[in-house]
């Protein structure tokens, strides 16, 4: 059990990594985009105020550089840090919106689909409260400070401060508005906030739906490939690896375990004792288990542990190890336990072939130890 939680918590701190480097490098090709998009503007094939893109340009390039120190430098397992890199995305995204305006309509969508990565449904609420915050912030900013909305209509690229001149000038004769504030945050950020709630529902029940479904396909992947008693791969689990998997693995070493005098074991004590030396022989088997070493079980007191690409003399070292491992329990147990072993190396392609070698050398084991050599 305790083996059990400590996988379960290092691959929830692989899964929060995994996703901050999304995040990150998903932020990295915004920065990319906007620099793209300021490339373009300069050549002058978008129409968009060359001053105010390279103000996006050299502001979003700057929030990067403390997000990249700390991808580079930083412990990514860190539970806080999605905060962090969600609110500079929802900082940049409102900084963008308030300087292209309409250029820009889009991008408040981008930290919700950040947020909906991460395995908490409530970093996607986070993201969808401090993006509200944000983005009538930027709303806001764009009225007083960023391209003009106007400007689809005129085919300008004008701020406001330019159609007010006008207007003060009688250049444009059309009657103004008083109460911007209310107008904006009526008007333009309640509804765009409406707006971003659905698309945060709709986000958050596709990641429940795939977190359950993802959840169920895992517990039937277990249920399939595992051997119940033992947590060791059962034998379905080895012969699907020995076609699709084998084959591609270069160097393969194969060691062969087999419960001595078993038999004697369920018929001197019981058949309980018999599984529990059984469990005690996997469990120190399942010890060594990752992703170059794995067990199964495919009979009833055998097992194969087979290494991928193993290095020199690393199969023999294991068998030492396990060995020594069984003597330490055997010394503060009733009911002895032992094992005979065999190992064989090989090409992965011819795994069957090995499995074979390594179960002979494993009887010739076993005929010794009986033998008394």
């Amino acid at each position: 059990m305790d083996d059990f939680k400590e996988k379960y918590s290092q691959e929830l701190a692989y899964q929060e990594i995994k996703s901050n480097q999304f995040t990150l490098k998903g932020f990295a090709w915004f920065v990319v985009g906007v620099a793209f998009m300021w490339l373009l503007t300069v050549t002058g094939l978008f129409e968009v105020n060359i001053r105010l893109i390279t103000i996006v340009f050299v502001s979003t390039f700057i929030l990067l550089i403390p997000a990249a120190c700390i991808y580079y430098r930083g412990d990514l397992s860190n539970a806080w840090l999605k905060y962090i890199f969600l609110t500079m995305i929802c900082i940049d995204t409102a900084f963008v919106f308030s300087v292209l305006s309409f250029h820009a309509a889009l991008v408040f969508v981008m930290p919700l689909l950040f947020a909906v990565q991460y395995r908490r449904k409530t970093v996607l609420w986070f993201a969808y409260a401090v993006n509200v915050i944000t983005s009538a912030i930027g709303s806001l900013a764009s009225f007083y400070y960023g391209i003009c909305d106007l400007n689809i209509l005129l085919k300008s690229q004008h701020v406001k401060e330019w159609y007010m001149s006008q207007i003060e000038n009688n250049a444009i004769n059309i009657s103004l508005n008083q109460n911007h504030i209310f107008i904006i945050l009526f008007f333009e950020v309640f509804p765009r906030c409406i707006i971003l709630l659905v698309i945060a529902i709709i986000l958050q029940y596709a990641l429940i739906s795939s977190n359950e479904d993802a959840l169920r396909i895992t517990q039937l992947t277990y249920l399939k490939d595992t051997d119940l008693m033992t947590k060791a791969f059962n034998k379905n689990k080895y012969e699907e690896m020995v076609s699709d998997y084998y084959p591609g693995v270069e160097r393969i070493a194969v060691t062969f375990w087999d419960i001595n005098n078993l038999k004697m074991i369920n018929d001197q004590y019981n058949h309980n004792a018999g599984d529990r030396a059984i469990e005690k022989l996997s469990s120190i088997l399942y010890d060594y288990s990752d992703d170059r070493h794995r067990i199964y079980r495919i009979g009833g007191d055998e097992f194969l542990l087979i290494i991928d690409n193993p290095g020199k003399h690393e199969a023999e070292k294991l068998v030492e190890s396990v060995r020594g491992r069984i003597e330490k329990i055997n010394a503060k147990e009733a009911i002895k336990i032992s094992s005979a072993v065999g190992i064989a190396f090989g090409k992965g392609e011819d795994v069957v072939a090995i499995v074979k070698e390594a179960d002979e050398k494993m009887y010739q084991n076993k005929r010794s130890e009986k033998a008394g050599r």
